[in-house]
C-alpha cells in the first residue's frame, strides 16, 4: 500500500499544507516591519546621542552618573537586542518596543516633566512607525508559525 502522506523531492512532509515554504514570501509585509525595525535601532541611537549629552553636560561633581550610565545602558541594549529580535518574531519584538519606549518615556516624565515635549516629533516619529509595523508584523509572524508547523 502506497503512504498517503505527500513528500516532496527534498523529503519534507506535505501534509499540513499545499504549500511548501519556499512558496511563501512576506513581500507584502516586509516594508512596514523593516521600517519599525530601523525606528527600533534609530531609538537605540537618539539614546545613545541623549547620552552623550548627558555625560558632557554633568557637573564634575556628579557621583550618581554611573547609575545613569547603567539604566540608559540597559535601555540602549534592550533597543539594539528587539531591533535584532524583529528577525524572527516581529511582532513580540515591536510590541516589546512599544512597552520599552513608553516605560523610557514615563520614567523620564517622573525625573523632569518637561521631557514629556522635548523632543515630541522624534517621539511621535518612532512610536507612529511602530504601530504602523505592528499588524504587519502580527500577520506575518502569525503565518509563519502556521507554515513552520
Amino acid at each position: 500500500m502506497e503512504d498517503k502522506q505527500e513528500t516532496d523531492q527534498s523529503g519534507e512532509n506535505r501534509e499540513g499544507t499545499i504549500f511548501s515554504t519556499e512558496e511563501f514570501s512576506t513581500a507584502g509585509y516586509d516594508k512596514h516591519i523593516r521600517q519599525a525595525r530601523n525606528v527600533i535601532f534609530v531609538a537605540a541611537g537618539v539614546l545613545v546621542l541623549n547620552l552623550v549629552y548627558l555625560i558632557a553636560t554633568a557637573p564634575a561633581y556628579y557621583e550618581y552618573l554611573w547609575i545613569d550610565l547603567m539604566i540608559w545602558g540597559l535601555f540602549i541594549a534592550g533597543f539594539v537586542a528587539l531591533g535584532l529580535w524583529t528577525k524572527k518574531k516581529p511582532y513580540t519584538a515591536i510590541i516589546g518596543a512599544l512597552i520599552l519606549y513608553g516605560i523610557f518615556i514615563i520614567l523620564n516624565a517622573i525625573l523632569d516633566v518637561t521631557t514629556l515635549y522635548k523632543g515630541v516629533y522624534i517621539k511621535i516619529i518612532i512610536i507612529v512607525f511602530l504601530f504602523k509595523g505592528l499588524g504587519d508584523a502580527r500577520e506575518a509572524q502569525q503565518i509563519k508559525e502556521q507554515i513552520g508547523k
